[in-house]
């Protein structure tokens, strides 16, 4: 999980900001930086009839200067966007600098430790933050976080599993859960049950279950209903880890 201060100044070293980009199969990614950390990311936007995936490109460029350490956080983030792009890294360690509320800033931080290849609904965000009711609050701060993928926005979805507020597209948000194989990409045959084998591996239990947001419950994932496979569901390592979430055996 990326470290970040919250400074409700956003005016704070202004003048010592740098700026850069990385071409991706996403598309070019602008992101800004200060001493302290990231400040900002913008990635491409995927309309909704977007399903062609870009030839990855070199690595990252300075385009506006900063201070040294401005440049050197700037050019750690092009370096870990770069790779986790590229699906080399899972976990990114530049710090960042964001500016907004105190309540945003718990809620970015609870996105923060979503796994990667893992979902979370609206609604467990909110409960993990002890405020069960705030699920329209933990939405517009997740709307709100400026430096996706870093906090990975993408990771949280509807209480029923579908696909819901990304600011840069619904199918790019698709994408990258695809990538982190925390959907299947595919709901029968052999690419669902070697995504099964690759969960395994990834949670150290052949004995996970799969959660399905939609019902509630949980079951071997062998035997999840075919139309809610490709859903984002939950991944639990154990049933015991599922019961303890509220889901029942289906």
């Amino acid at each position: 999980m990326a470290t970040f201060t919250s400074n409700p100044n956003k005016n704070n070293l202004t003048a010592d900001l740098a700026a850069g980009t990385v071409e991706t199969w996403a598309g070019v990614i602008r992101v800004e930086a200060s001493v302290l950390g990231v400040r900002s990311v913008q990635l491409p936007t995927w309309p909704a009839d977007s399903s062609n995936i870009r030839a990855a490109g070199s690595g990252g460029e300075i385009t506006v200067c900063g201070s040294k350490e401005a440049e050197r956080v700037l050019e750690q983030a092009l370096a870990e966007l770069a790779e986790y792009f590229s699906g080399v890294r899972k976990v990114f360690d530049v710090p960042l600098d964001l500016h907004g509320p105190s309540f945003f800033a718990r809620v970015w931080a609870e996105v923060g430790r979503v796994p990667y290849g893992e979902t979370r609904s609206y609604q467990e965000i909110a409960e993990a933050l002890g405020t069960p009711k705030s699920t329209r609050a933990v939405g517009a701060a997740n709307g709100a976080n400026p430096v996706a993928p870093l906090v990975p926005c993408h990771r949280i979805v509807g209480s029923d599993g579908n696909l819901t507020g990304y600011g840069p597209g619904l199918p790019l948000k698709e994408r990258l859960l695809t990538m982190e194989d925390a959907v299947p990409g595919g709901s029968v045959d052999n690419a669902y049950l070697a995504w099964i084998e690759r969960v395994a591996l990834r949670l150290e239990s052949p004995e996970w279950v799969l959660g399905l947001r939609r019902l509630r419950r949980f079951c071997d994932p062998g035997s999840a209903p075919v139309a809610l496979r490709e859903l984002p569901n939950r991944l639990f390592a154990s049933e015991k880890e599922a019961m303890a979430s509220g889901y029942e055996r289906l």
